[in-house]
C-alpha cells in the first residue's frame, strides 16, 4: 500500500504544480450600479393633493398627492428594481387643514407606505409643539417637541439633521440622526440631513429653545468622514435649504441663480468631492444647476413636482462615477393632452386632460395610500367644506417681495381688529392665494395654516421703522402693511451682510406724514413676529413685555372669517402703493 500513497501524493504534487504554472485569469471589472434618488420637498401637508382651475376657466386638474405619487415611484422601481431611493428635504407636515388637525400624522403614513429612506428636517417640523392643540408648551409638564418626537417615533424612516445640536450636550437629538446609509443595488448609500440655521428665526423660537443649529458646512464634513469610514459609496445631502433659479433648463447655466442664498452659499464653500448630490427645500422655488461640480435640485413645494438624479456607483472603488439630473416631474394623474404637463397655467384654451403615462405605467392613485389617509380626510370635511360668508370678486395673489393684495387684506384685517394704529403681516406667515369664488373655510386654512394669534405691540416710530428695515433685507419674504406706507431699494447695500442693509428710502403714514421716532404707537401682528419671527428679532428683543399683548382666544385664520364675513360682499382685491420697490430683479 505505501508505493500507491507515494504514487497518488506525487500525482497531486504534480497537479497542484501544473495550476500554479497557469496565468489567472483576471475577472471582469464590475459595472457600476445605476442608482435613482428621487426627492421631495415643501409637501405641507399636502398629502391628499389640491385641485386647480385655468385662469381662463375650463376643467380643473387634481395636482399632487401622496397616492399619486407613490405611482410615479413604483414606476421607477420597475424599471430599476432595488435601486430607487426616496427622500425629503423636509416641511412635510405644516399646512393643510387635515394634516395640521392631527399634528401630520397621515403624512408619516403615507410616507412610510411609498417607502422613504429618510427627510431633513425642515423649520416647520417644530410648528405644533407638544403634541395637543397648544402650539408652545405653556405648563413646565409639557415638552415643545412632543409632536415632531411622536412623529419621529411613528415613522418608519429617520428624521436627519447633521448640523442640529441640543444645546445641553452639542448631541444630536435621540429623535434624530445625522446621517443614514441605505443599500441599493449592492451600493451603500450614505444620506445626511442639514436644517437651516435660521430655524429659530422662521419657526416658533419657543419650540427651538434647546436646540442649536450650526454651520452646516462643518456638520457635512464630519458627518461625510464618519460615512466614508462606515463604507458609503456615495454621500447624498438632504438639506432644508435652498435657492432659487429662474431657468432649470440647462444645468450648466447658473445667469439665473439669485446669490446669497443658503444653498447657494453652502455648495460654493463646500470643498470638492465630499459630497456627490445635493437636495434643497425651504424657498419653494426650483432648482437644477450643477454648482461647484455637485448636482443640485429643487422641486415646486406643495407636492406639485419630485426630482430625480441618477447616480453610477463604482462599489469597488466607492466613488460615483457618473451623475444626470433629471428633469423635475410633475406629480399628476392627468396630463393636457399632448404634454407631460398638468399645472392650469400652461394650459392651452380648451385643453383636453388626459390619463398620465409615466415610464410605461399608467399613473393612478394608489389604493394603500388612499385608504390610510381616507379617514383623516372624512373627519375633516364638515369643517374644511363649510362656507364661511366670504365671497371674492377675483382670486387674490401673493408674493413674497412685493406689496400684494392678499398681504394688504391681513394687515387691514389685524389694524380693524386691534384698533391698532398700523397692521403687520409678514409674507412668508401667508401661504396660499384666494381663489375667486365663495370661499371654504379650508381657503383660508391655507393662506393661515399656522396657529399664530393676535398681538398688540407698542412700538416707538423708531422702532416701526427698524422692523421694516430688518425684514427688507432681501434675506426673507418682506413686511405687508396697513396704515403705513414705505419705499425700499432693492440695490441698496448689496456689498453689505443681510443682517446689516438699510435698504429703506422712505417710511410714512398712509397720508403722507411722518412717523415720529420718539412717539409710541399700537402695531397690529401675529404673534410669531412679536416673538422675534422673520427677522424681528433685533427689534423685538428690546421691547418690554409689557409693550406685548397676545389674545390667545382665536387663532388670525378665524379672525380672518369673522372680520371678512360681516363685510359688503364680495370683497375686491387692491394694490394701492403702500410698499414700492424699486430696483426689483424681475422674477
Amino acid at each position: 500500500m505505501r508505493p500507491v500513497k507515494r504514487s497518488l501524493s506525487l500525482v497531486l504534487f504534480l497537479l497542484a504544480a501544473a495550476c500554479a504554472s497557469v496565468p489567472s485569469v483576471p475577472s471582469a471589472p464590475q459595472a457600476p450600479v445605476h442608482v435613482v434618488v428621487v426627492g421631495t420637498t415643501d409637501v405641507h401637508g399636502w398629502f391628499a393633493g389640491h385641485v386647480e382651475t385655468p385662469a381662463g376657466g375650463g376643467e380643473g386638474v387634481l395636482w399632487g398627492g401622496l397616492p399619486a405619487f407613490a405611482t410615479y415611484v413604483e414606476a421607477l422601481r420597475a424599471q430599476e428594481p432595488g435601486r430607487v431611493v426616496v427622500i425629503d428635504s423636509g416641511d412635510m407636515w405644516q399646512g393643510t387643514l387635515e394634516s395640521n388637525m392631527f399634528e401630520g400624522e397621515a403624512v408619516i403614513r403615507g410616507y412610510n407606505i411609498i417607502g422613504y429612506a429618510a427627510a431633513a428636517v425642515g423649520n416647520h417640523e417644530f410648528d405644533f409643539g407638544p403634541s395637543g392643540p397648544a402650539p408652545i408648551a405653556r405648563t413646565a409638564g409639557e415638552d415643545e417637541l412632543g409632536a415632531l418626537k411622536r412623529n419621529a417615533s411613528l415613522a418608519m424612516f429617520p428624521f436627519l439633521s447633521a448640523n442640529m445640536t441640543q444645546k445641553s450636550n452639542g448631541k444630536t437629538p435621540n429623535w434624530a440622526r445625522r446621517y443614514t446609509i441605505v443599500r441599493a443595488g449592492g451600493a451603500k448609500i450614505a444620506i445626511i440631513g442639514l436644517s437651516t440655521p435660521d430655524t429659530p428665526n422662521v419657526t416658533m423660537a419657543a419650540n427651538v429653545v434647546s436646540l442649536q443649529f450650526t454651520d452646516p458646512v462643518e456638520a457635512t464634513i464630519r458627518a461625510a468622514q464618519d460615512a466614508r469610514a462606515e463604507g458609503a459609496d456615495a454621500v447624498v445631502v438632504a438639506a432644508h435649504m435652498g435657492g432659487r433659479c429662474a431657468d432649470i433648463h440647462d444645468p450648466h447655466d447658473l445667469s439665473s441663480c439669485e446669490p446669497g442664498h443658503e444653498a447657494m452659499d453652502y455648495l460654493q464653500r463646500l470643498p470638492p468631492g465630499i459630497i456627490d448630490a445635493f437636495f434643497a427645500g425651504h424657498t419653494h422655488s426650483q432648482m437644477r444647476q450643477i454648482i461647484n461640480g455637485v448636482p443640485a435640485v429643487q422641486a415646486s413645494p406643495y407636492s406639485r413636482e419630485f426630482s430625480t438624479i441618477d447616480l453610477w456607483v463604482d462599489p469597488a472603488a466607492n466613488h460615483v462615477v457618473r451623475t444626470e439630473i433629471r428633469e423635475h416631474t410633475m406629480i399628476c394623474t392627468f396630463v393636457y393632452e399632448g404634454t407631460e404637463l398638468c399645472d392650469p397655467r400652461n394650459a392651452a384654451p380648451g385643453a383636453k386632460l388626459v390619463p398620465r403615462r409615466f415610464d410605461g405605467e399608467t399613473i393612478t392613485p394608489d389604493v394603500r395610500i388612499t385608504r390610510t389617509i381616507e379617514p383623516f380626510l372624512r373627519k375633516v370635511a364638515a369643517r374644511r367644506d363649510a362656507m364661511v360668508g366670504v365671497r371674492t370678486a377675483a382670486a387674490y395673489s401673493r408674493n413674497s417681495s412685493s406689496e400684494t393684495a392678499i398681504g394688504n387684506l391681513i394687515a387691514d384685517v389685524l389694524r380693524e381688529y386691534a384698533h391698532s394704529d398700523f397692521g403687520m403681516m409678514n409674507s412668508g406667515g401667508i401661504r396660499a392665494d384666494l381663489p375667486a369664488r365663495e370661499l371654504t373655510y379650508a381657503d383660508i386654512f391655507a393662506v393661515s395654516p399656522f396657529d399664530n394669534y393676535p398681538a398688540i405691540v407698542t412700538l416707538s416710530g423708531a422702532e416701526v421703522m427698524e422692523m421694516l428695515r430688518a425684514t427688507s433685507t432681501g434675506l426673507r419674504g418682506i413686511m405687508q402693511v396697513s396704515g403705513l406706507r414705505y419705499t425700499v431699494d432693492a440695490n441698496k447695500d448689496n456689498e453689505r451682510p443681510p443682517a446689516e442693509r438699510n435698504r429703506i428710502v422712505r417710511v410714512t403714514r398712509t397720508d403722507g406724514s411722518p412717523l415720529d421716532p420718539e412717539q409710541l404707537y399700537t402695531v397690529a401682528m401675529p404673534d410669531f413676529i412679536a416673538a422675534g419671527g422673520d427677522g424681528a428679532q433685533d427689534v423685538m428683543k428690546n421691547v418690554a413685555r409689557d409693550r406685548i399683548r397676545i389674545s390667545y382666544a382665536r387663532p388670525i385664520r378665524d379672525i380672518l372669517v369673522e372680520v371678512l364675513s360681516a363685510k359688503p360682499q364680495p370683497i375686491a382685491p387692491k394694490v394701492e402703493g403702500r410698499l414700492t420697490v424699486i430696483n426689483a430683479t424681475p422674477r
